[in-house]
């Protein structure tokens, strides 16, 4: 796996030649070795590729993420298989039992909500973890400690007037656009590494919805939320009101966030290697320990 995130904006054309990827730009050409390349995020809409090269960033298991006319990932490239074993791996999941899929959402929801007050302390906002026990007996009742849990952590975090998904004012408008930018961002990553692990999107521990092409990304990502939230968190208080645009400096650092480094079993490693890894464990019913690194 590479470790450079490439941003395709001024670009014109891009193709593949020799395990480059190749930059058009003006009267130049940029070569850039693809094994380098952890990530494609292409935002310009105008911008022609070929095929061959979609197919190379496919088999070289790189992110490709494709930006709408507004900045804003639209599209995500993925491999039809990239596990040897995948039709095993999607048998054993079609096979999940309930208890498993339970017990192992309940692990995850624990996970988040572990992460969610150890931030809080970290910034020595958190003056009440009443909030942070897991005691349910069955999805519903996991589902409402989970929802009343991320309600106080981000009233903690953004203030007492952010409300998720409102946007009637500027500040919860500027402060949901970051971070729905960037969970999309973060979904990606799980998307990838789920297909890399030989397991299908659709299937999922918790997540249905018909609309929902990536449920299990939507699953398995619920401990890494943090680590958008406290990228936001910053954000939100390095610019003025008038600043309050989803610009290209902070797109970039929400884009970044996946190549930094976590603390994974005790041992640092990026976090785009440490989403692969916890993937693997989560689903064979294993308990990893995770870390993030924070600048604090």
């Amino acid at each position: 796996m590479g470790y450079k995130i490439l941003e395709i904006e001024d670009s014109w054309r891009i193709t593949y030649q020799m395990d480059n990827i190749v930059c058009f730009l003006n009267d130049k050409k940029i070569p850039i070795f693809i094994k380098d390349i952890d990530v494609v995020l292409i935002n310009n809409p105008t911008l022609n590729f070929s095929t061959r090269l979609i197919n190379e960033l496919s088999k070289n298991n790189i992110l490709t993420i494709i930006c709408d006319e507004k900045h804003i990932p639209n599209c995500l490239v993925l491999p039809i298989s990239g596990h040897y074993n995948s039709l095993k791996i999607l048998n054993s999941q079609i096979n999940w039992t309930d208890e498993f899929k339970f017990n192992t959402w309940k692990r995850i929801i624990n996970m988040k909500i572990d992460q969610e007050n150890t931030l809080l302390k970290k910034l020595k906002i958190n003056d009440d973890v009443s909030f942070i026990s897991l005691d349910g007996t069955t999805v519903e009742s996991i589902q409402s400690v989970e929802a009343a849990s991320a309600k106080v952590f981000f009233s903690k975090l953004f203030g007492s007037k952010f409300i998720r998904f409102d946007e009637s004012n500027n500040t919860n408008r500027f402060i949901n656009s970051l971070l729905n930018y960037g969970f999309t961002i973060l979904m990606s990553a799980f998307a990838r590494s789920i297909i890399k692990n030989g397991y299908d999107l659709r299937i999922s521990l918790f997540h249905k919805s018909f609309n929902n092409h990536f449920a299990l990304a939507s699953d398995l990502m619920e401990p890494f939320r943090v680590l958008v939230d406290y990228e936001v968190y910053k954000q939100i208080r390095r610019v003025k009101s008038e600043g309050m645009v989803l610009s290209s400096a902070i797109k970039k650092d929400l884009i970044n966030l996946i190549e930094e480094d976590m603390l994974y079993n005790k041992n640092r490693i990026r976090i785009s290697l440490g989403i692969d890894q916890y993937i693997k464990d989560i689903l064979e019913n294993k308990i990893p320990e995770i870390e993030f690194i924070y600048d604090i």
